[in-house]
């Protein structure tokens, strides 16, 4: 009796083993299934994202419809980018809660929001000189999207001037990821952009920067401020 006990338990403890080793399995192929499933609506939120984006850079640009880009239409799509920048947010932190807290989102120095990452430089710059500082770390100055955006901004700005991707050097507004300037939501202040030349630099005011007023002001190019650097998420 005592030689089969011993053989019946000598033969339980592989299969033991063998079962846990299957539970192991399907959970880390559950999990990796997961993560698939993650990254795909994230890709598929952010293809229909450009696409929309897409669609109203045509509606801008098409002759028979420019006319008509009414305050509506603008207004529309800030809400549905606002959204859309809202749930890809929220679908972004659930990948970080995936991934290894080693491996951010973002890298060091650089805070999120939504899909993107930014850097709050330390330093005060000319906007041009701004600009490239960014595209040195494969980033460019901040592009603002939606309210929400813009109310981030505002919440880590903390009542300082901060130069923004937005110049009319070139005699017409545009943000300097070539995203329609019409199409998107407006911060202006009152009165601005006003484009003074009483400030004693010498011509205009080409270069937008957020100002502590949580609005935005046209400024001299050449006036020193720090700035908001931005790009993707690190996938």
């Amino acid at each position: 009796m005592r030689g089969a006990e011993k053989l019946e338990m000598e033969t339980e403890i592989p299969a033991a083993r063998s079962r846990k080793h299957q539970v192991i399995l399907i959970l880390g192929v559950l999990l990796i299934l997961v993560f698939i499933i993650v990254v795909t609506l994230m890709s598929f939120l952010f293809i229909y994202y450009k696409s929309f984006q897409k669609e109203m850079l045509q509606m801008k640009t098409d002759s028979d419809v420019k006319h008509n880009l009414t305050d509506r239409t603008i207004a529309y799509y800030s809400s549905d980018n606002q959204w859309i920048m809202e749930l890809l947010g929220k679908v972004a932190e659930d990948l970080q809660n995936m991934k290894n807290s080693s491996d951010p989102l973002c890298s060091e120095g650089w805070r999120r929001y939504g899909l993107s990452c930014y850097y709050f430089s330390s330093s005060s710059q000319p906007w041009n000189v701004s600009k490239k500082d960014c595209e040195d770390m494969e980033a460019h100055l901040i592009v603002i999207n939606s309210e929400g955006e813009m109310n981030f901004l505002c919440s880590i700005a903390k009542g300082k001037f901060l130069w923004i991707g937005l110049t009319d050097q070139d005699g017409t507004w545009t943000w300097v990821d070539g995203t329609p300037y019409d199409i998107l939501p407006k911060f202006w202040g009152k009165g601005q952009p006003d484009d003074y030349k009483g400030h004693g630099y010498g011509g205009g005011e080409d270069c937008a920067a957020l100002r502590p007023t949580n609005d935005w002001n046209d400024g001299h190019c050449s006036r020193k401020y720090p700035y908001v650097c931005e790009k993707k998420i690190l996938f």
